[in-house]
């Protein structure tokens, strides 16, 4: 397929992403605000032109650039943000406040994508991870604006789909000017995509380098006196639909050992789950239902986490961490979160998001493997039962990370040697 063909096919199924928005604000009303934003049509006037854009699909590459953003910040450069979900778009401006613009980015349909620039005139683009929209990618490059891709990565399977369109993906990334890959895995496959050695840089993984809020830990160290400090506590984090029967099978077993044992359940998506028999198990309590100084009661054995933003709240109460999204074929999700806090980590064999740091904690004892509600249960019974074996696995996933920590600064020299390339030289 070459671009001529992506772009005039992209225009026939216009109405299908417009039925699909629509669809989505069905579901989720979030998904109704800001919906001129998707076609190019929202209020810009607040975004100075010349500003850098900076996509980051969704949650969990918002907090994986913040790191990156920050320092871009100090260095007093005009930043904007633009995202596709609204708990991304959400996480940005909880982070940010009025201090940086968010919005949604557009649709990649011809008309949406040239309506934006028209309005945002950006001088530079940072796409986060994997976001490789053929008509953004041409257009940014037929205007002279360069393109970096930062904690770039592409895993096998996703190689094996873009070789598919390897003439149009060599016209899309003519314009990227900076790979800054996550390993030298992700960047031999751009280099197989057709990206130029010369532009790619291995700077490793930004996540490694997000920082924990402090106020959320509080709150976790409050939460944990309200529950009790002599309760096993565990989390289900970032739990996806099709887990959950798993999740409270293996809760119900653990608790046929330690009865008073209390799971923490986090939806990925809180406001589209639904925990198994919720409506009539009385045991289940609502996060958004604790109250400050009101301790939870004994016979409470799950806190369903139906709140945004509190996860850092919810590990920190907890001592081990199931990762969701591994138990189902999503690919995962971050478990850095986790093992920043030394917490023991569990996960699923579906980690195809995360490969590499999943095997770092599995190497280095940071991570134990469960395939089932059955050993998922028998590992946490191991841990419960053994606190030294407990601390000793939660302190390994932290020394990971601290090990691993520098892709910002590593990440922001490839920016400066490319992307930001003439203001050196002048």
């Amino acid at each position: 397929m070459t671009f001529t063909s992506y772009r005039f096919l992209s225009r026939l199924l216009r109405p299908l992403a417009y039925a699909y928005l629509r669809r989505l604000g069905r579901k989720d009303p979030a998904y109704r605000l800001g919906i001129e934003e998707r076609w190019g049509r929202g209020d810009y006037r607040s975004i100075s032109p010349g500003s850098i854009w900076i996509h980051a699909a969704s949650v969990g590459e918002i907090r994986a650039a913040q790191p990156l953003i920050d320092r871009l910040l100090e260095e007093g450069r005009p930043l904007f943000i633009t995202t596709n979900t609204p708990t991304g778009r959400q996480t940005a401006e909880d982070r940010y406040g009025a201090g940086i613009v968010v919005r949604f980015a557009p649709v990649d349909v011809p008309d949406a994508v040239e309506r934006f620039l028209d309005n945002l005139r950006p001088s530079a683009a940072l796409f986060v991870e994997l976001e490789l929209w053929p008509n953004r990618l041409v257009a940014l490059e037929r205007r002279n604006i360069p393109i970096a891709l930062v904690n770039a990565r592409l895993s096998e399977a996703s190689f094996r789909r873009y070789a598919r369109f390897a003439r149009l993906m060599k016209q899309c990334l003519a314009g990227v000017v900076c790979v800054s890959a996550q390993t030298e895995a992700d960047a031999e496959r751009y280099r197989r995509m057709g990206v130029p050695d010369r532009r790619i840089e291995v700077t490793g993984n930004l996540k490694f380098d997000q920082s924990v809020n402090d106020q959320q830990i509080q709150l976790g160290r409050l939460l944990r006196s309200q529950i009790g400090l002599d309760r096993p506590v565990w989390v289900a984090a970032s739990l996806r639909q099709a887990e959950a029967p798993i999740v409270k099978e293996a809760h119900g077993l653990l608790r046929a050992r330690y009865p008073n044992a209390l799971l923490i359940a986090v939806p990925r998506h809180p406001e589209q789950f639904t925990w198994p028999d919720s409506v009539w198990d009385r045991h289940v309590l609502m996060a958004s239902g604790l109250y400050e100084n009101k301790p939870i009661a004994p016979e409470t054995s799950v806190v369903l986490g139906d709140t945004y933003g509190e996860m850092i709240r919810f590990l920190s109460a907890a001592d081990i961490a199931f990762v969701g999204g591994t138990l189902t074929p999503v690919g995962g999700h971050n478990p850095l979160e986790p093992a920043s806090l030394a917490k023991a980590i569990l996960m699923g064999p579906n980690v195809t998001n995360f490969r590499q740091i999943d095997s770092l904690l599995g190497d280095r004892g940071g991570r134990i493997r469960v395939h089932s509600a059955a050993e998922l249960a028998d590992s946490l019974t191991s841990l419960f039962g053994d606190r030294h074996y407990l601390a000793e696995v939660g302190d390994n996933a932290r020394r990971l990370v601290e090990e691993h920590r520098g892709a910002t600064e590593l990440t922001l020299s490839a920016l400066h040697r490319t992307l930001f390339m003439n203001e050196v030289k002048s």
